[in-house]
């Protein structure tokens, strides 16, 4: 039977959320996985009781009040025990079936997953209306496109309002050239939910002219970072000589966080200062074309690739550089700007990324603009007391309320709130 109805509206001491993520750290490709576990946190800390749903096998959490429900474990008798499932949060139809092609060449046995990514996506939602009638909750919140559908199938069998978290669009992903497929589904996600939270005023834009979404229907909330405040220099054990800059890059590579650009910017940056040092942390699919160009423009002895990163190593790649440069091309927050500042690192973002809504303490620039980027760069490689004077105030600007998990929290409660005061009012 479906989950019995609360009367009125739950304040957030006892109040409900069943959840369906992506990723949840340790399982994670990217920072969806970061943003969830924060806005959790941030949850938990507000009194709020979270089930969170997740398309993979789910290990112990050290969140007393977080219950994770796999699903990939069948609601009945039988139980299914798989290995994680082939999507990841920013790949698409191409990636899908590459990942799924390399699991059936190690000898994994693929026989549980959908021959497409359209059909994994039902798979997971086929299993949502189930644990919705099993799991008692208030509201349904789901975490972009991946997601929406299981959020629609538990908010048919519970009859709870549906909240639709969106991190980036398909047009953020993929520019112009598009996944119909995928534009689909979240247009019908989006348009479906009761309400939308995005995380950056530009995002909330982006869903009310792409998406056609009523602008009053969608909530604006800014990510928060959680851990302690980080004191400014090099970690012990530098890889890099001592006295050799350090200028990093840290994300996917992939189209929409402007690898490319960064090596461009290595290439100037380098003419200026000899013996910078060039560090990108991350893998996806530009990393071979970004390795290629490394050497074509002569940074073969000073680009150096660390592959993905996670836990304290992001952290030590942090405080190893002197500069971090996020130089995407669409970015509709950017916790490595956050990320950046907690660990005392001066950070340059573009001017259209959300992060730059809420961060005064950093350098903005125009993502396509190589020159000038490479120019602030230079500017804080030679000038250590204006490095030293960014990295005090970042760190000061990030001890604010706004920047914690408990104010995105706290505005997302608000968020269900209102879609259970809609609901009731239907």
């Amino acid at each position: 039977m479906p989950a019995t109805p609360s009367r009125g509206l739950p304040d957030a001491v006892c109040l409900r959320v069943l959840m369906f993520g992506w990723e949840f750290p340790p399982f994670q490709a990217g920072g969806l996985g970061t943003a969830t576990q924060g806005l959790v946190k941030g949850l938990v800390r507000q009194g709020a009781q979270v089930t969170l749903v997740v398309p993979f096998e789910a290990g112990a959490s050290d969140l007393t009040a977080l219950r994770l429900v796999s699903a990939a474990r069948s609601m009945g008798a039988v139980t299914v025990h798989r290995i994680a499932t082939p999507m990841t949060a920013y790949g698409g139809a191409d990636a899908y079936l590459t990942t799924l092609e390399q699991a059936r060449l190690g000898g994994v046995p693929t026989a549980v997953y959908g021959r497409n990514l359209q059909e994994e996506v039902e798979r997971f939602a086929a299993v949502a209306g189930a644990i919705a009638e099993r799991e008692a909750h208030d509201v349904i919140d789901t975490h972009d496109w991946l997601t929406f559908g299981a959020g629609l199938r538990a908010r048919a069998a519970s009859g709870k309002p549906l909240v639709a978290h969106i991190h980036a669009t398909e047009f953020d992903r993929s520019g112009e050239a598009v996944d119909q497929g995928i534009a689909r589904r979240e247009r019908h996600g989006l348009a479906s939910a009761n309400r939308v939270i995005a995380n950056s005023r530009r995002l909330r834009d982006l869903v009310v002219t792409r998406y056609q979404i009523a602008p009053d229907r969608v909530d604006v909330v800014h990510w928060g970072i959680d851990g302690a405040r980080a004191a400014p220099g090099r970690p012990g054990g530098s890889p890099f000589p001592a006295g050799d800059p350090v200028v990093l890059f840290i994300g996917r590579i992939t189209r929409q966080k402007g690898p490319e650009t960064f090596v461009q910017v290595a290439r100037r940056v380098a003419d200026h200062v000899p013996n910078a040092r060039f560090l990108m942390a991350g893998v996806g699919d530009f990393l071979p074309a970004v390795i290629e160009r490394s050497v074509a423009l002569g940074l073969a002895d000073r680009m150096h690739f660390a592959g993905p990163l996670a836990g304290a190593d992001v952290d030590r790649a942090y405080r190893l550089a002197d500069v971090c440069v996020m130089p995407s091309v669409s970015e509709p927050f950017g916790l490595v700007a956050l990320e950046s500042l907690r660990n005392g690192t001066p950070c340059i973002i573009p001017r259209t990324a959300g992060a730059s809504e809420t961060i005064r303490n950093a350098f903005k620039v125009d993502f396509w603009d190589v020159e000038e980027m490479a120019n602030q760069v230079i500017g804080l490689l030679r000038h250590p007391a204006l490095r030293d004077e960014l990295n005090r105030r970042g760190l000061e600007e990030l001890g604010q309320p706004r920047f914690g998990l408990d104010e995105p929290a706290r505005l997302t409660i608000d968020s269900y709130r209102r879609a259970l005061a809609g609901a009731g009012a239907r």
